[in-house]
């Protein structure tokens, strides 16, 4: 009878533990983190290509992007910060050269990362705006294809 005093708050303890770990071993949404390397036209525009590299997060459909873009025609730089919601995706530039500092533009397109190749297809249109405005000055179409590794 000792014995089972002893040993019965054990047996609970560990018949409680084991239920934590099967009712919290479910599997998990990984993210997976990569690097892109962004190739674009403007207005399918062969003679203006860009291209940028970003840290992106996959999660199945709700992936995030970070880079930095440059446009050696142009000579144009821009921060870049992007999110992927099932299919559809926004992604804004910030100008950071000296020439068009402040200005913006806005990217919404549909598109996939595939899973399998790492491939990025991206197509829809743009607004550029000047600083401090809401109106555009400019308005497009582009093309994004990118691979990820």
């Amino acid at each position: 009878m000792k014995l089972f005093r002893i040993f019965a708050p054990i047996g609970v303890s560990v018949v409680l533990a084991l239920g934590l770990v099967v009712s919290f071993s479910t599997p998990a949404i990984a993210q997976t983190k990569q690097v892109c390397h962004m190739k674009g036209l403007w207005n399918a525009n062969a003679s203006d290509p860009w291209e940028f590299d970003a840290a992106y997060v996959y999660n199945k459909g709700e992936d995030d992007f970070t880079g930095v873009y440059s446009n050696p025609i142009r000579g144009t730089q821009a921060n870049i910060t992007g999110a992927a919601r099932s299919g559809t995706w926004n992604i804004l530039f910030t100008y950071t050269d000296a020439k068009s500092v402040g200005y913006t533009k806005r990217l919404v397109g549909t598109g996939a990362l595939d899973p399998a190749t790492h491939g990025i297809l991206v197509r829809g249109s743009f607004q550029e705006f000047k600083p401090g405005s809401s109106a555009p000055v400019v308005t497009g179409t582009f093309a994004i294809d990118g691979q990820c590794h």
